[in-house]
């Protein structure tokens, strides 16, 4: 079965929920900066003019709709070569990122307890995955070929009986949600302390994800067999690979991903600069290391300074910068498009990993800081409060 490209449909798109959103807050002197903003982009009328200052007023007409609005997304089939996963800024709500090109929300990763709607016009619900994972079954039942004996000395079964803070979502399982399809589902293990009445300080936790798909997932050539990419899938599941010590490992440390047969495939590197998280996807093996995903996180101000308005109130921190990178027919390292909704088996020997598990390696690193974040709080208030008792008391004596 042949996968056809459909060239020059659109990616279906979500609709930020405004009946949710909380009001957007802004400071006063930059109100009239955003009125002005939202002149120009309602603005219908085309310079016509050849003036200096026409052609100045078309230049900087174009320069803000091409910065509010984004590049336009042109295939179904393929993600853009560079876009944002916007973090959410209420814990309340199940859609930890919202993948956005511009303004246009393509795509989330939501935990799979909730099932989100979509608000286009289909208006149907999304499928939720939590029986694709069978959580209370080991991970062996998913793919015998994970079994291998490198995953056996690391990677220990999927269970329940795991300990798992009730407040934190950083252990629970995720969805990626693009175009109103589930994509793929990932769920991790924590870290065993203990293993056979041992002690293990390099205990990780542990990143399973899963591809899942309706149809054919294999974009297919002539003369290409795709049993060697769907090797190990059970039902609608497909393994697509396992991230080792992604909370565990050091905020500036590395972490690495094995393939659904048990090698050591990639390395993911965390690491700061002023201001800025980052994260590289490496491939393993080669002399030099090519990345194939870089990651950025900056350190925004509140969404009140920001000079265009936030495209949705629930996520408005900011988010990752994601760039994803392949080979032109020069060899060289280029940014590139890639397929969301299966493999793309063109190019058999392209050993870059699937989009998925970029994105769902970054919903649970955001959940990883949001936990830290939280632990801070928690920290704070235990602290605050018996100190302000004493200081009142002090006051008191005074």
């Amino acid at each position: 079965m042949q996968k056809q490209f459909r060239k020059g449909s659109k990616l279906q798109m979500y609709e930020s929920h405004k009946a949710a959103n909380r009001q957007m807050e802004v400071v006063e002197w930059l109100k009239w900066y955003r009125f002005a903003v939202n002149d120009i982009l309602s603005e219908k009328k085309v310079i016509v003019g050849t003036g200096y200052v026409d052609v100045l007023q078309a230049n900087f007409y174009s320069a803000i709709h091409a910065a509010y609005y984004g590049p336009v997304i042109e295939s179904i089939d393929l993600l853009p070569d560079r876009f944002e996963a916007e973090e959410r800024s209420l814990y309340e709500t199940p859609e930890v990122l919202h993948l956005v090109s511009g303004r246009d929300l393509f795509g989330m990763v939501c935990l799979v307890n909730d099932t989100p709607r979509l608000s286009f016009v289909c208006n149907k619900k999304l499928t939720p995955t939590s029986d694709y994972l069978g959580i209370s079954q080991p991970i062996e039942n998913a793919s015998n070929r994970m079994n291998s004996d490198v995953l056996n000395d690391q990677i220990p079964e999927l269970q329940t009986e795991n300990i798992i803070s009730d407040e934190s979502d950083a252990y629970r399982d995720l969805e990626l949600h693009v175009s109103g399809r589930v994509v793929a589902v990932a769920t991790r293990v924590p870290p065993k302390g203990y293993r056979d009445g041992i002690q293990h300080k390099n205990a990780q936790d542990h990143i399973h994800v899963f591809l899942t798909s309706d149809e054919d997932p294999v974009h297919t050539g002539e003369g290409f067999s795709k049993d060697s990419l769907l090797d190990g899938a059970v039902g609608l599941r497909i393994p697509l690979g396992v991230i080792s010590g992604l909370r565990t490992t050091p905020e500036e440390g590395s972490c690495f991903v094995y393939n659904s047969s048990g090698a050591k495939t990639h390395v993911i590197v965390k690491h700061r600069t002023f201001l800025v998280k980052h994260m590289h996807w490496y491939q393993l093996g080669d002399k030099v290391s090519v990345c194939e995903c870089r990651s950025t996180r900056a350190q925004l101000p509140p969404s009140k300074f920001w000079l265009f308005e936030p495209r949705c109130g629930m996520h408005d921190v900011g988010g990752w910068y994601i760039e994803t990178f392949g080979k032109d027919k020069k060899g060289r390292t280029v940014l590139r498009q890639r397929h969301w909704d299966g493999f793309d088996a063109s190019e058999p020997f392209d050993k870059r990993l699937h989009p998925a598990m970029y994105l769902l390696a970054l919903a649970y690193r955001t959940l990883d800081l949001e936990d830290a974040k939280k632990r801070k709080w928690r920290v704070r208030d235990i602290v605050e409060v018996p100190l302000s008792k004493i200081l009142g008391w002090c006051k008191k004596l005074v």
